[in-house]
């Protein structure tokens, strides 16, 4: 039988979760055969089945019916009028499972249907079932109608008062949509006057201030959600869907959520850079740890139902979640009738029960020598400039140079995180912060970023930058940016010897997207000018060679500047190097942070670049966690030998290297400041122990 904690131990029940489970119930209810055959016992006994400590169970779905009698919505005709989330709860609470109860706030058919006050209007006057094709399958609703409002209310009040469960799960908090429903007309109208903006305009103040209003309301929304939550149960943890932190500025998630939930996860279905990223991210911004991160059991997402993934990709979804100290969530998806297949549940079992010796040994702070800076203000694009809402992009240029940076840092065994503003108060652990194409920064952002470097920090920024630091950090005017997107970066005699030394100027480095033209103060902090093609790649009727763009024309003006600037080091390239494929576009940008890094890193590491290192420091038991991931995308991976890792000790003396689980000796050797351990042979996953006195 389930125990019972008190309120402050339940509280915490996620801090030694890390093996959790979601399964998927977005089904209808037009045909009588739909979950006729859920039976909550089979449901819960794969949960046990594949050890899953805590289980993610719905209480409704995106098409809005209800599991459980509700008195406040309407219940799924399928079940038969039984309690399934109840049953489900008490069965997985029988067997020790924690329960976070599901319930999606804004995607609900039933409540789009209901009143058509409730719903999201777009800028055409259309809710989103009026949309053609796979779009029309979701009803989506208001956070400023007060009727929808009023709706969430009554049925978390009811859910949360009914049954006992751990947490919940608030799903779906953002706008899908830009609204101009009445409800959000009003709103604004009333708060800042007038009608609200139908044009794109990164420049206009009255867009800016529209955009900021979105995201005020959503903050609000989250904060309305939680307080009910709470205000019928403290005890009860507050998750929201998180993924969208990364989504462009559309969706409205700004830092604001995060102090609406007890910890941080969302669901991704990118691959292994994007879910080291993602645990990066979450883990500088989760109010508590662990941080969750969640995927499907299908390639390559919720859309296919019955394609699985391989034990391998399950394996290293897992791994490369422990090696970030986080809980690794899986997300099955019922089959319409209510069956579920078993051999998910084997497999993850399997995966598990290996796993989950690695539990005791997780936690502590990550080590960190760069950071790449991720803005939530920066999530647009400014070719979307002068647009109509309806036709706006969904690229984010600066999340591509931020995943571009953690791509090369990752692969050049760098030691990185992922920090946004709320980190600018402590940046002791960083010796490089990285602005990757950040398009705006606020003045405390500014002011923050520019004393960190004034005290001994060093700074990397391409791209777009705000002017303050353009005139004063980094000692450059911009006069526009090149009509060409063929570009070239030609380096000075400086900078072949500093940052790019396999770079001729005479075929210098390739970009295909524009360069800003900068004017540099001093000429002697110039590494690299910009050069042109001979003619405009655009104009068809006028070429130089016909296939290419070959560098033709070359100008002064300046394509990379690196000074000092108080007691640190900036450097500054004049488009998103970060963002290029070609190897030696990624060398050069891993030379200019060794190049800004003021001593040695935290750990060095001689590995492929599939091969990922983590490093975690637990000084109150007095060791270093490693942990050495094995993100080859082809599956089964080929193993990796003669691979090196070296921890730089900080004075400490190493007294055991250990290979855990099992905590296996290893021989180490002293390398000046590190302590040098060869790697076993590594097929997925390895983490290893450094134990100091």
């Amino acid at each position: 039988m389930r125990k019972e904690n008190s309120t402050v131990q339940r509280a915490k029940w996620y801090q030694g979760s890390y093996r959790r489970n979601l399964v998927d119930m977005h089904i209808e209810d037009w045909d009588e055969r739909f979950l006729s055959l859920l039976d909550p016992e089979t449901y819960v006994g794969l949960l046990k089945k594949a050890q899953v400590q805590s289980a993610m169970v719905y209480a409704n779905s995106h098409v809005g019916f209800c599991y459980w009698p509700t008195k406040t919505g309407e219940m799924h005709r399928g079940i038969g009028g039984k309690d399934i989330f109840g049953q489900i709860t008490a069965l997985c609470h029988k067997e020790g499972m924690d329960v976070i109860a599901y319930y999606t706030l804004i995607y609900n058919n039933w409540a789009y249907g209901h009143d058509p006050s409730w719903r999201i209007v777009d800028v055409k006057g259309r809710g989103s079932r009026e949309r053609s094709g796979r779009a029309g399958r979701y009803g989506v609703c208001c956070p400023n109608s007060p009727g929808h409002r009023d709706f969430v209310e009554r049925q978390l009040k009811e859910l949360c008062t009914s049954y006992d469960f751990e947490g919940i799960f608030l799903d779906m908090t953002f706008w899908p949509a830009v609204c101009y429903c009445s409800w959000c007309r009003e709103r604004f109208a009333k708060e800042v006057g007038g009608e609200m903006p139908t044009v794109i305009d990164w420049q206009d103040p009255r867009w800016l201030t529209f955009q900021k209003k979105r995201e005020e309301w959503l903050v609000e929304f989250a904060a309305f959600a939680t307080g009910t939550v709470k205000g019928c149960r403290p005890d009860i943890t507050v998750e929201h869907q998180s993924s969208i932190f990364t989504h462009n500025w559309m969706f409205g998630a700004t830092l604001g959520l995060a102090g609406h939930n007890d910890y941080l996860g969302g669901d991704f279905y990118g691959g292994f850079a994007q879910q080291s990223f993602i645990c990066k991210l979450y883990d500088s911004v989760t109010p508590n740890k662990p941080l969750e991160f969640m995927t499907s059991r299908c390639y390559p997402g919720l859309v296919d139902h019955t394609t699985l993934k391989s034990k391998e990709m399950l394996e290293l979804h897992t791994y490369l979640a422990l090696a970030h100290s986080a809980a690794f969530l899986f997300i099955d998806a019922i089959d319409p009738v209510g069956t579920l297949n078993p051999k998910i549940y084997e497999t993850m079992g399997q995966i598990f029960a290996e796993s989950k010796d690695y539990e005791p040994y997780l936690g502590g702070s990550m080590c960190r020598d760069v950071g790449v800076y991720f803005s939530l203000d920066s999530k647009m694009d400014f070719a979307d400039n002068g647009k109509q809402v309806d036709a706006a992009g969904w690229r984010v240029p600066h999340l591509d140079a931020a995943l571009g940076a953690a791509r090369t840092l990752r692969e050049n065994h760098i030691p990185f995180g992922v920090i946004s503003k709320n980190n600018l108060k402590d940046t002791n652990p960083y010796q490089v912060i990285i602005l990757p194409n950040v398009l705006m920064l606020s003045e405390e952002e500014v002011e923050d970023i520019r004393r960190f470097v004034a005290d001994g920090g060093s700074l990397y920024a391409s791209g777009s930058a705000p002017p303050a630091l353009l005139d004063h950090v980094f000692g450059i005017s911009v006069e526009g940016e090149t009509m060409e997107r063929v570009t070239y970066m030609a380096p000075t005699a400086k900078g072949r010897t500093l940052v790019m030394p396999d770079v001729d100027p005479n075929y210098p480095l390739a970009l295909f997207q524009p360069q800003a033209k900068a004017r540099a103060s001093n000429r002697d902090e110039v590494l690299a000018t910009l050069t042109l093609p001979y003619t405009d790649p655009a104009d068809g009727a006028k070429l130089a060679s016909i296939h290419s763009d070959p560098p033709g024309v070359s100008t002064d003006y300046a394509a990379v500047i690196y000074r000092p600037y108080g007691k640190g080091r900036v450097m500054w390239v004049s488009a998103p190097l970060e963002t290029a494929e070609p190897g030696p576009h990624r060398r050069v940008f891993a030379q200019m942070v060794r190049q800004l890094a003021g001593r040695p890193f935290s750990f060095e590491a001689d590995a492929p670049g599939a091969v990922e290192v983590t490093l975690f420091h637990q000084p109150d038991k007095k060791r270093f966690l490693v942990s050495v991931v094995n993100e080859q995308e082809q599956l089964p991976p080929i193993p990796v030998v003669n691979a090196t890792v070296r921890v730089r000790m900080n004075d400490k003396k190493a007294v055991r290297v250990a290979l855990l689980p099992n905590e296996k000796s290893l021989p180490f050797a002293a390398k000046g400041e590190y302590v040098e351990v060869a790697v076993p042979e590594l097929n997925i996953f390895h983490m290893l122990m450094v134990a100091y006195e």
